[in-house]
């Protein structure tokens, strides 16, 4: 897994070793042995959790429900190596983690979700293959749904510069009314302006 810098990699063998850890977290089963001072400093969530209030704030040992052991195994490897991908022997939901990534305060993690799914769902936005619109199509919903402009804003564009191929897709029938209406709309604007 490559870490954003010689400090993450440090940090994250400091995790995979187990050094010293003052936290256990306890995910369907699974401990997770972890440190406090790293989890507060690198996610709001697990600040609030750990320094304040909380009842757990005392505690050595916590469990976390909603979540998979393989998406805590993906947030302890971001917490500690800030990596830039995820981990080769995790097969994890990238729509999922960008959610998981918002109520954990980690906007980092969120950027590495957003930049995997133009990486793997929309292979960068490049020239349409035949029949092969629908990852794109899903990815557009899923940004909408979760509020993710910026990468919603790049799908739109990329359906409008090739609405003729889009349109003619199963997928495109399958997109929620609004999603179809404001691709029309947005083709209609387009339209408008280069006259």
């Amino acid at each position: 897994v490559e870490t954003a810098s010689v400090l993450g990699g440090d940090l994250l063998m400091l995790y995979k070793k187990c050094r010293c850890p003052d936290i256990n977290i306890c995910v369907e089963g699974k401990d997770f042995q972890a440190h406090r001072a790293i989890l507060c400093a690198r996610s709001s969530y697990f600040a609030a959790m750990l320094s304040g209030s909380w009842a757990e704030s005392s505690q050595e040992h916590i469990t976390l429900q909603g979540i998979s052991r393989t998406e805590m195994n993906v947030i302890l490897h971001f917490i500690y190596g800030a990596i830039l991908d995820f981990p080769d022997e995790v097969d994890v939901g990238y729509i999922r983690m960008l959610g998981i990534a918002d109520m954990y305060g980690l906007d980092g993690l969120k950027e590495v979700a957003i930049y995997i799914l133009k990486r793997d769902y929309c292979i960068f936005f490049q020239k349409p293959v035949p029949g092969k619109q629908q990852p794109v199509l899903e990815c557009m919903a899923i940004a909408h749904s979760l509020g993710v402009e910026n990468l919603y804003a790049a799908c739109m564009k990329w359906v409008g510069k090739h609405f003729a191929r889009c349109f003619s897709e199963k997928s495109f029938a399958n997109l929620p009314t609004e999603l179809q209406n404001n691709c029309l709309v947005m083709l209609i604007n387009s339209l408008v302006s280069s006259v």
